[in-house]
């Protein structure tokens, strides 16, 4: 049984920062990826793997378009503080939630690909974002 799907909606590099407490990017430039999330009510039962579902910046990294990792987090102070809270995807999705909003990334390269990746199922998922 599928306890979550979700769904990258898009990816901008075109992010303006929307609060006062906005500062500049510290890698290079904010990439926003809008999700769409649907988690399972199944999430609730005591043998489920998950009990809540976590997209955020720090389960993502970034490739350059060379192929080459960036040792930069794209989880910096910056990223965290650039956008509304209402914009930005839940933290944690519970059972039976559905949510949508963005995941801001802080990265070194204006295009590339970036890899989500699941800690609890090994997964990962791939997407190339503009420049």
């Amino acid at each position: 049984m599928r306890l979550v799907n979700f769904v990258v909606n898009s990816i901008s590099t075109n992010v303006q920062c929307t609060t006062e407490l906005a500062v500049p990017a510290e890698n290079g430039l904010f990439v926003a990826v809008d999700v769409s999330v649907q988690t399972s009510p199944a999430m609730a039962e005591p043998d489920a793997l998950i009990s809540s579902f976590d997209m955020s910046s720090s389960w993502f990294r970034a490739i350059s378009p060379e192929g080459i990792s960036s040792n930069a987090s794209p989880d910096t102070f910056a990223s965290l503080v650039c956008l509304d809270d209402a914009a930005l995807l839940p933290s944690s999705i519970g059972p039976g939630e559905n949510a949508r909003g963005v995941v801001l990334l802080d990265v070194q390269h204006p295009a590339g690909i970036l890899i989500f990746e699941d800690f609890y199922t090994g997964s990962a998922w791939e997407w190339t974002y503009p420049g």
